[in-house]
């Protein structure tokens, strides 16, 4: 639960952190949990030596260190107004005390460890790890540590980036290697001060090798001589549920009342909407719960996209 320091109120998440989770964690609205790991550079490493080796040769261990224990409070900046709240997070009330109330232990203390999950339903423990929680590099948090100790467990996020790099390596070496005219390549050299080898394979070569070791200004000048940056493949990009959702809402081919939507009638004059509803939420009443369904209903996901 969270709750506002201020007033020892429990509160909802914040609608612009709600889109914001919903945008860093899709996967974790899809029923997936978040995890958390230990930066590499945090890992502990020791020198043991097993117990079954006769020879007593150390060994090189690598071991995620203990937990971190702290108070799951701190200040959140919406960042609309800029207006800072202090927020509490605590799977239990607080309780009366000497001084008012408070938050007791362990309810309001959080230990974040190596291989945390946080499921589905603890959105509001994501919440704190995402906006308060000051040890975590790739959150949101106002108010984050010099020295972090964790980070987002996303192996796919990794492979993408890999892929990526590589894709744009290729791109290069298509480039200098094979597309450029060897006229441009000798005009590159000669703009960038670089010294010229004795064939054309070796200054391909050199040339390639001084953009991709080079600063991100050596390589824009180089772009700019050679008329012409590593171009990625022109790929149609179809247009994302919540966009198809926005639209068709502003266009007035759907409508929701109260989490129930309807399709505009197409025959007549078109003012009219059909009796029978297409969609109806049992949770949220807002869009995000129909482009939730979307994702699993390819049929009326189809539907709705030849309007």
């Amino acid at each position: 639960m969270l709750f506002d320091i201020s007033t020892n109120q429990p509160i909802s998440i914040p609608d612009w952190a709600e889109e914001q989770m919903r945008q860093d964690f899709p996967d974790f609205y899809k029923g997936k949990p978040v995890k958390i790991k230990v930066l590499d550079s945090k890992m502990r490493r020791s020198y043991k030596v097993p117990s079954t080796d006769k020879e007593g040769t150390p060994r090189l261990f690598i071991e995620p260190p203990k937990g971190n224990s702290r108070k799951a409070r701190g200040i959140v900046v919406d960042p609309e107004s800029g207006e800072e709240y202090y927020i509490q997070y605590s799977t239990t009330s607080p309780q009366p005390g000497a001084y008012g109330m408070k938050f007791t232990y362990p309810g309001n203390n959080v230990t974040v460890h190596h291989g945390m999950e946080i499921r589905p339903g603890q959105k509001d423990l994501l919440f704190y790890l995402h906006y308060i929680c000051p040890i975590i590099s790739d959150n949101r948090c106002a108010r984050k540590s010099s020295d972090c100790w964790y980070t987002y467990d996303k192996p796919e996020v990794v492979a993408k980036a890999k892929i990526e790099s590589a894709r744009s390596a290729r791109e290069l070496e298509n480039m200098i290697y094979f597309d450029t005219p060897y006229d441009t390549i000798l005009k590159a050299i000669d703009g960038l001060a670089l010294p010229k080898k004795g064939s054309e394979e070796e200054n391909r070569v050199m040339l390639h090798d001084s953009i991709k070791n080079g600063s991100e200004t050596f390589r824009k000048n180089a772009f700019e001589i050679l008329d012409s940056r590593p171009k990625k493949q022109e790929v149609k990009t179809e247009e994302t549920i919540h966009e198809m959702v926005n639209r068709l809402s502003s266009e007035g081919f759907i409508k929701n009342e109260d989490g129930i939507w309807y399709l505009r009638d197409r025959r007549g004059d078109g003012t009219k909407w059909l009796k029978n509803p297409f969609f109806e939420s049992t949770g949220e009443k807002d869009a995000f719960a129909l482009i939730d369904h979307l994702k699993v209903n390819e049929e009326l996901l189809s539907k709705l996209r030849k309007l």
